[in-house]
């Protein structure tokens, strides 16, 4: 080993300051000669690997350094599981840990021969049940359960708290949301070669609750026996902007029950139940407007700026005539008022418009003067004029 760093070293200060072209084709010619390998950077891991329990495969590389020639190479496990290693033979390493892997290796190499494991192997996963695209997953062999589940996505009806990993040997039920929620790694097992995932389909009467609202996740959504309304809330919805957190309505057996958040840990489901999640109440603006409807509540928006989002007051308003209604009161002249969540913004018509309509005002005049002559008419025929 410490001939190999020497060797380096001297690679090194030889190449400084030469020229590139020169550097690389000496480095190619170092590499033919067998004196030193270029080696890609091994991939990320989560942390080193145990070699008392990682097993050995097919696709993992092991690094053999040799002092007698002074070289350093990288042999992969052949896919009938052998390692073949230069000038000594091969050996047979799938299925053996790590540390027995490298004792075979090493005997077989010679007494002064380092070995180690470079990059590991990738495995192939079954996944089959309530996922969208059944079939076959490449993940690392140092890739979890969490790693497999980003690649495929779930049905609705997937019990991604029943996961089945299935090996020759047993079956593993894992709740993954142990993981998700609060870090508990043996809730997120790692996979191993010759396992499957499954993935169990809720019933909709029994193991299912009805979800509505501004929320990411709708319909049916399954849940835990027992679960709480908090740890539903926690575990599986994904709230929007507009959510209103302050409390939300739960339909049992056709009656209705207003749950706050401080009452969520406390409210325990049961299969069927509706929960109607509210959303935060907007602004409407009403009347004559250009563009009647509901708008997103703004903090600070007076009623002027609520009027120029509904596209202005058209020919018959005045925004002088606007008034917020709120609950059962009307509110006149709310120019400076603070506008509030849910206020109506109510744009009447202009008292012009009330007293001429849609007529020019030449035709309101000119029917004027016609009452006025029937008014006098009318007096004239009586006697009185």
């Amino acid at each position: 080993m410490k001939k190999i760093s020497i060797l380096v070293l001297v690679c090194a200060l030889t190449l400084w300051g030469a020229p590139a072209n020169d550097v690389q084709q000496t480095l190619e010619g170092l590499q033919q000669q067998g004196s030193i390998s270029m080696i890609p950077p091994p991939g990320e891991l989560e942390t080193e690997i145990d070699p008392d329990t990682y097993i050995v495969g097919a696709g993992d590389q092991f690094m053999v350094e040799k002092l007698q020639d002074q070289s350093a190479v990288t042999i992969p496990v052949s896919p009938t599981g052998e390692i073949a290693i230069p000038g000594s033979g091969s050996v047979k390493v799938s299925g053996k840990t790590l540390n027995e892997a490298i004792a075979l290796i090493r005997e077989k190499a010679g007494p002064y021969a380092y070995v180690s494991l470079y990059e590991i192997k990738k495995i192939r996963i079954p996944v089959s049940g309530a996922v969208r695209s059944p079939g076959i997953y490449t993940i690392s062999a140092a890739g979890r359960l969490s790693d497999m589940l980003q690649k495929v996505p779930l049905r609705y009806l997937g019990k991604d708290f029943e996961i089945h990993i299935r090996s020759d040997k047993d079956t593993s039920i894992i709740n993954i949301y142990d993981f998700y929620l609060n870090g508990d790694k043996d809730s997120n097992p790692y996979l191993h070669a010759g396992e499957s995932v499954y993935i169990p389909f809720a019933d909709p009467d029994r193991e299912c609750v009805e979800v509505y609202g501004p929320v990411m996740v709708r319909s049916f959504v399954p849940f835990i026996q027992g679960e709480s309304l908090g740890d539903f809330y926690r575990r599986k919805v994904m709230m929007s902007d507009v959510m209103n957190y302050e409390k939300m309505v739960i339909i049992r057996e056709q009656k209705q029950y207003a749950v706050s958040v401080s009452e969520m840990d406390a409210f325990e489901l049961r299969a069927k139940d509706k929960i109607e999640f509210i959303g935060l109440a907007k602004i409407m603006v009403s009347g004559h407007v250009n563009r009647p409807g509901t708008y997103d509540f703004v903090p600070g928006h007076t009623v002027v700026d609520y009027i120029s989002m509904a596209g202005g007051v058209n020919q018959k308003g005045s925004d002088q005539s606007a008034l917020i209604i709120r609950g059962s009161k009307k509110y006149k002249h709310p120019a400076q008022m603070e506008i509030q969540r849910g206020d109506i913004i109510l744009v009447k018509r202009s008292a012009e418009d009330i007293w001429i309509g849609e007529i020019s005002i030449l035709s309101f005049v000119s029917m004027l003067a016609t009452i006025a002559s029937t008014v006098i008419t009318a007096f004239i025929a009586a006697g009185s004029l």
